[in-house]
């Protein structure tokens, strides 16, 4: 293996990412780092590459255009070993790495019904998404994302309802609730912002409502 680490690289391209076959493995040679590719917590996630599964068993240097290298094993089939995760390693895959949302495939293969209230799970705590929302194929910096959004999108919706309207949204939907709609106003777009924050510069898990708010105080 180690006389093969200095050679030019050559094999099967994925986007900017080389692909080596040594027997059953295969050495990633690529652009940018996936840490997501390690095991976290004894927990490893699972690499779907050209249909087949691998675990990552090695990383290694590579060159000055693709500094990392990954060495990947197949997965092995005895012992009932579960995945976390399956990463589904592609080309969409290498062009969505450098915005960090990568498409991942739940471990049972089908979707679950976490999906019918989708715009609401970035709210849920940071270790949920981590246990839940990803082994179930739901990646938690985009559906972060898009709660942040809607978060905006409803805070917007509150400002127009309550000052040219003359009533907000809770309010009218639910009764004399007005206190909630300027408690929504104070509260969504200083959450979203500070975890908006978070993913921006790469925060893995980011924090469910509010849940930053401890650890600022605790100075953490």
């Amino acid at each position: 293996m180690a006389e093969n680490n200095n050679r030019p690289p050559s094999g099967v391209e994925i986007g900017p990412d080389v692909a080596l076959y040594f027997g059953e493995k295969v050495v990633i040679c690529a652009r940018k780092e996936m840490p997501e590719w390690e095991s976290r917590e004894s927990a490893r996630p699972a690499i779907e590459f050209e249909g087949r599964r691998y675990y990552l068993s090695r990383k290694l240097r590579g060159d000055e255009d693709r500094p990392i290298r990954y060495e990947l094993a197949p997965w092995p089939d005895f012992g009932g070993i579960r995945p976390r995760s399956v990463i589904v390693y592609d080309e969409d895959y290498v062009a969505l790495r450098d915005g960090a949302f990568k498409k991942i495939k739940p471990v049972s293969g089908h979707r679950t019904a976490w999906r019918f209230v989708y715009p609401l799970l970035g709210f849920f705590p940071a270790q949920f998404k981590e246990d839940v929302l990803e082994p179930n194929g739901i990646n938690p910096l985009r559906v972060s994302l898009i709660t942040c959004s809607c978060a905006y999108l409803f805070f917007i919706g509150e400002l127009i309802s309550l000052f040219f309207l003359g009533h907000g949204i809770c309010q009218r939907v639910a009764g004399p609730l007005v206190w909630f709609d300027y408690l929504a106003l104070l509260l969504l777009p200083f959450d979203s912002g500070v975890r908006f924050y978070q993913i921006v510069n790469g925060v893995r898990y980011p924090d469910g409502f509010f849940e930053w708010l401890p650890k600022f105080l605790s100075g953490r």
